[in-house]
């Protein structure tokens, strides 16, 4: 009896400690937390804007596939060039520019699959 109760004052002081160093993205204490959540989106935002890729040359053709995915190399190089410096990533500009691509990729789809594509909306980089 006396184990068990060890045991569950235990488990009554440490659990309020434990959830006391978690990292809340909805609301980041400090520069760390940011970070952290950033990058976590960062995470979550190349894992969207890859099955939206996919979902998008999905309904292509080989000649529009081909200028999607030169729109797609402009774009990450211009990401790079606009998000990166030195040897620093500026996560949340990396998070905007893949939340716009994610769009544009889901507007050619869209108009892709309702009334056909036109070069200029399947060359679009921003």
């Amino acid at each position: 009896m006396r184990k068990l109760f060890v045991t569950a004052a235990l488990v009554f002081v440490i659990t309020p400690l434990s959830s006391a160093f978690a990292i809340s993205c909805d609301n980041p204490i400090n520069n760390y937390d940011r970070t952290y959540c950033s990058a976590l989106e960062m995470i979550q935002l190349d894992e969207e804007l890859n099955g939206q890729y996919k979902k998008t040359t999905h309904v292509l053709n080989a000649e529009q596939k081909s200028l999607v995915k030169k729109a797609q190399i402009q774009w990450i190089r211009e990401r790079d060039a606009q998000c990166f410096s030195g040897r620093s990533i500026a996560v949340g500009c990396v998070n905007q520019k893949m939340k716009n691509r994610i769009e544009i990729l889901k507007k050619i789809e869209r108009e892709c699959k309702a009334a056909g594509c036109t070069q200029q909306t399947l060359s679009q980089v921003e």
